[in-house]
């Protein structure tokens, strides 16, 4: 399975993984809100929203920003 990034709107906390992490511990409510943002890769993508920056194969999806409605990635 590829590795993705995921990010939970809740409280910003962005990882790598190959599928949905878990729910629990999340600081900011009771439990995670995962978004899965894009396929690990080499691009690197900065929401300037939120400040999240992650390395990405192709253009992140928008949904779940912590910081706003929808991500606004831009490419660095």
């Amino acid at each position: 399975m590829a590795l993705s990034w995921y990010q939970c709107k809740n409280c910003g906390t962005s990882i790598k993984k190959d599928s949905s992490p878990s729910s629990s511990g999340c600081s900011a409510k009771t439990f995670h809100s995962w978004t899965k943002l894009a396929e690990v890769g080499d691009t690197n993508y900065s929401c300037k929203k939120c400040g999240t920056t992650i390395q990405a194969k192709s253009s992140p999806s928008s949904s779940g920003c912590p910081d706003a409605t929808f991500h606004s990635w831009t490419k660095l």
